[in-house]
């Protein structure tokens, strides 16, 4: 699928290891946030968009406290400054990082670049990744449809897909498959 972004950015490929500040002000790398675990990668348009809001609405009251217990990470990008990306964090109740390109280095880096919000300049397109542990592309949403915009199952199901391939994904010593067969003769 040809998306509007640097050509590298696909799935089975490695996402850069960037460094931006976070919501805190503390500069954080990529590699740094996943810590070995997979994660959801969201570039959001920015504090103005309702569409961002409702999607990361959606992962805070679904999959937050989900994410609390299951390891996987959640972490969202904007060109917002300090100001407007803790005022969006807190009125979403949002406990993950949240990372800050108000320089708009990293947005021309990935060539993910919306020029088509007069009001609000270059922002970025809103695409999610799901990022393996390693920081490997499993799979690309491209949100500007806000369809498009992957659902709660869909992060789900990448990151159950993601978990399963870990070497500590069984319980030690059952050697059985952690897979349902109800219903398989």
């Amino acid at each position: 699928m040809d998306y509007p972004m640097r050509s590298d950015l696909r799935a089975g490929n490695k996402f850069s290891d960037f460094e931006l500040p976070d919501h805190t002000g503390e500069l954080r790398k990529l590699s740094q946030l996943l810590r070995g675990f997979p994660a959801v990668l969201t570039f959001s348009r920015g504090y103005f968009c309702p569409k961002d809001r409702r999607q990361l609405t959606n992962y805070v009251i679904h999959l937050q406290p989900e994410f609390r217990v299951n390891y996987c990470k959640m972490i969202t990008v904007s060109v917002d400054d300090k100001m407007n990306t803790n005022e969006v964090r807190d009125a979403l109740g949002a406990d993950w990082p949240f990372l800050m390109d108000p320089d708009r280095k990293l947005l021309h880096e990935l060539e993910m670049v919306d020029t088509t919000d007069l009001a609000h300049g270059e922002i970025y397109i809103p695409y999610t990744f799901t990022l393996d542990r390693d920081r490997t592309i499993y799979k690309i949403y491209n949100g500007w449809w806000f369809v498009g915009r992957p659902t709660v199952e869909e992060i789900r199901m990448d990151l159950r897909a993601l978990m399963s391939q870990r070497d500590d994904w069984l319980y030690p010593g059952s050697g059985k498959a952690n897979v349902s067969t109800a219903g398989v003769p």
